[in-house]
């Protein structure tokens, strides 16, 4: 085996990439594909490798002795053609083959202490050979093994180049480099140690001989099943600029119990050829496609033009040849800077993404700008619905968990599932938000989601749970509880159907919830407290509530603990059921019922009074006011069919228990057994 020689591969992918976002008719999102041309990319002009300073050879060779030791230049005595079968010989020398190629004898060990050897072939049957001795100088065939299973590689011994460089030179460093891990794995081996190493890779030409089309994670560096890359902290991998839309430096496709870890990915953003136009987003640094049962781990991703991780199945996932990436472990990874996303999920099963920390998720630099969608990790499988109703997946990502990760600058938000199913997020501490869209069976528990910019701060949501623009048919069965929102514009907002909002706290938000077309929702045990002037409790607006019930929470804010206006006004939500009941309401300010139909409000406890304006068909019993600055409850312009029944009212001064203006009639309201101090 010759471990320089080129080892092709040659793959046939029966379906395009998903890129661009849409939306149909009934708001399902779907990502056009995009066809590649298959034309190769050399280096755009002016667009070089960054001007740094190259390490020298004499400078890589001291690296490498560093941990290698010095490589003996004194001849050897002895040659290998007398060598017997079963006997280990210990090289500490340097053997020059003079370009033969020596037959050895049955199970020889060949084993390295500070020698090597050079210009020709060693032909085993059935032998091993210690790692340190191979090099782009000796040629390896016949049935040999490694003495270790874990390959030590040193870049002075493979010919690479390190630093700036060319177009065809940094093409052979990929293919030297993916070439290597492959013998290593033809010799037996199944782990790759990288030291201190910094190159370039041109990751954006046709490999194959017999198909002319271009797929970035084919002609990424691919890392085989069975085997581990384990780089240190002074790797370096980086993508060669080019001016190609779509690439990837490293990937793992169709392949299981694969593992990298460790390393510094860079893309070429700030570098990269955009001149002939579109986004150019879909840059990865690492492609996850189609592989199962594999781990990715403490490596740092920055500066992709797309994203920096990018997890998808290879082919369409109604194909009968699908294949889902599936048991997917990221964990201990920092990501940081990606154009567009810093991670994007759009296929996959059984995804495990924690204690990851994500950063600056396509914000602007000097040199370029962000692009949407502009999230930290952004799920968003493929659907479309046919003419006949029937909704298709093209790509389905489900059963993924996001856990103990951080998440500070993402540019559009945090964390969100744009379809995606059965996603748990978890124990985050996130800046820019948590969000979900056309998803069900999603579970965000425990996160600490904190405001810091002025832009999060008065308009941001900490948690968005829902769409409230779309048919809610499969956006249910979700979950918000025990999270922790500080300081945003909305701590948390509601919509949609089928879900559980309890056990939240909201801290100085302007408004603590805000619930949007809901049904079927439990809203319980929340505590929302907020200093901020003119801050409410949670609001409900120009909406409809069915099956809501809104209870068991603790609110204190400056200004309204709740605000309902114009809830239920559609004629068709006449029967409707939205129950309050049971929370505990702290404010200077009113509760108010303004324009609303339908609702039912009992065993609440006040600090304050409650202020009804044109509504109808509100029943308010079993509640507890102390009402100091306020009339206890105020009926204000015109009110109908409004019941007022065992209500323990306490007011002052010249306040009433009950105030109706002469605006509403008499007749439209029914009092009866309140306990009214004055």
């Amino acid at each position: 085996m010759n471990v320089l020689d080129l080892h092709k591969r040659f793959f046939i992918i029966l379906c395009s990439f998903f890129f661009l976002i849409s939306c149909t008719a009934d708001e399902d999102l779907f990502l056009d594909a995009v066809l590649n041309d298959g034309n190769e990319v050399d280096n755009p002009a002016g667009n070089d490798s960054p001007e740094e300073e190259a390490p020298t050879e004499e400078e890589i060779i001291e690296s490498d002795s560093e941990i290698l030791g010095d490589i003996s230049e004194t001849p050897c005595d002895f040659n290998l053609d007398s060598a017997e079968a079963g006997s280990t010989v210990v090289i500490d020398c340097r053997m020059d083959l003079n370009g033969q190629t020596v037959n050895l004898p049955n199970n020889i060990t060949l084993d390295f202490d500070g020698g090597e050897i050079i210009n020709g072939t060693l032909n085993f049957q059935s032998g091993t050979i210690d790692g340190r001795l191979l090099n782009h100088k000796l040629q390896v065939t016949g049935d040999a093994s490694l003495k270790s299973p874990t390959f030590q590689f040193f870049a002075s011994r493979w010919n690479i180049v390190q630093g700036p460089t060319n177009s065809d030179q940094a093409f052979e460093n990929r293919n030297i480099l993916e070439n290597l891990f492959d013998m290593v794995l033809d010799l037996n081996g199944d782990t790759f140690k990288m030291y201190k190493f910094d190159a370039y890779f041109e990751v954006t030409k046709v490999t194959s001989t017999s198909n002319p089309n271009f797929y970035a994670s084919v002609e990424a560096i691919n890392v085989p099943g069975n085997f581990s890359l384990e780089m240190s902290t002074d790797t370096h991998l980086r993508v060669f600029p080019n001016s190609r839309k779509t690439y990837a430096l490293l990937a793992i496709r169709e392949v299981d119990n694969a593992s990298a870890s460790g390393g510094t990915l860079h893309g070429d953003r700030d570098q990269h050829d955009y001149s002939d136009g579109g986004t150019h987003e879909w840059g990865y640094l690492f492609f996850v496609h189609g592989a199962t049962n594999s781990r990715v781990s403490n490596m740092k991703m920055i500066d992709a033009t797309g994203d920096g991780m990018k997890i998808q199945d290879v082919n369409f996932h109604f194909d009968p040849d699908h294949i889902a990436s599936e048991n997917i472990t990221v964990t201990e990874c920092v990501f940081n800077n990606n154009r567009r996303n810093n991670m994007s999920i759009t296929g996959g099963n059984n995804l495990f993404i924690e204690n990851n920390e994500f950063l600056n998720a396509s914000v602007d630099t000097n040199l370029s700008e962000g692009v949407a969608p502009g999230f930290a990790i952004d799920i968003e499988g493929t659907r479309k619905r046919e003419a006949n109703g029937e909704l298709v997946f093209y790509e389905r990502a489900e059963n993924i968990f996001i856990r103990d990760n951080v998440e500070k600058n993402s540019r559009a938000g945090g964390f969100t599932v744009a379809i995606g199913y059965d996603v748990t997020i978890e124990n985050n501490t996130v800046e820019t938000g948590i969000s979900f869209s056309l998803a069900h069976g999603t579970r965000i528990i425990g996160n600490r989601v904190i405001a810091v910019t002025d832009k999060m701060k008065e308009i941001g949501n900490g948690i968005k749970a829902g769409r409230a623009n779309v048919d809610d048919e499969t956006i249910y069965n979700n979950e918000i509880y025990g999270n922790t929102v500080e300081g945003f514009g909305t701590g948390i907002y509601v919509t949609n159907r089928d879900v559980i909002v309890r056990d939240n706290t909201t801290e100085n938000c302007r408004i603590g919830m805000n619930l949007i077309k809901l049904t079927n929702g439990t809203i319980q045990n929340n505590t929302i407290r907020s200093t901020r002037e003119g801050s409410l409790g949670v609001s409900v607006s120009s909406t409809l509530m069915n099956g809501v019930l809104l209870s068991s929470n603790d609110i204190q804010v400056d200004r309204n603990p709740f605000k309902f206006y114009q809830v239920n006004t559609d004629p068709a939500s006449a029967n409707y059921d939205f129950t309050v009941s049971d929370n505990i309401l702290r404010s200077a300010n009113p509760t108010l019922f303004l324009e609303s139909y339908g609702i039912q409000f009992h065993d609440n406890d006040l600090d304050h009074g409650i202020e009804l304006f044109n509504s109808e068909n509100i029943a308010l019993s079993g509640n507890t006011l102390n009402a100091p600055s306020d009339h206890g409850f105020h009926l204000r312009e015109v009110n109908s069919a409004i019941a007022i029944s065992g209500n323990t009212i306490n007011v002052s001064g010249n306040k009433e228990c009950i105030k109706i203006e002469s605006t509403t009639n008499s007749n439209e309201v029914t009092v009866s057994n309140n306990n009214c101090q004055e």
